[in-house]
């Protein structure tokens, strides 16, 4: 079935994330260092566990292995997970992150059958 939309989305389609286990830093203002657990990554973006809420205003700094300090903005956090989107892409090779031609961790399919 081919989904039809009257509207065009609000936002465009992201690139696929590769799932990882990378001990990582939030950098945020006021110099608070608070140990993430990135879960998963994109050249735009990822997501990460962190045992506290952190906001989703302004830029912080993502300390990466292999990239330094890389600024992004949170996008969301709930319950202990959260979202950002680097400011400019990331290179992947740099984390030492498989490539683009691995499989994603999220993929669409069409599921036939009953559920």
């Amino acid at each position: 079935m081919k989904l039809s939309l009257k509207i065009n989305p609000r936002f465009p389609p992201r690139e696929p994330r590769m799932s990882v286990s990378i001990e990582a830093s939030l950098l945020l203002p006021g110099d608070t260092v608070v140990p993430i657990a990135v879960r998963n990554i994109s050249a735009e973006g990822f997501m990460a566990e962190s045992p506290i809420a952190v906001a989703c205003e302004g830029w912080v700094g993502v300390s990466l292995p292999g990239c330094g300090i890389v600024p992004a903005r949170i996008r969301w956090s709930v319950e202990g997970e959260l979202g950002g989107q680097f400011r400019r892409p990331l290179d992947l090779d740099r984390l030492g992150v498989p490539s683009a031609d691995d499989k994603p961790l999220f993929q669409s399919r069409v599921v036939q059958g009953p559920l």
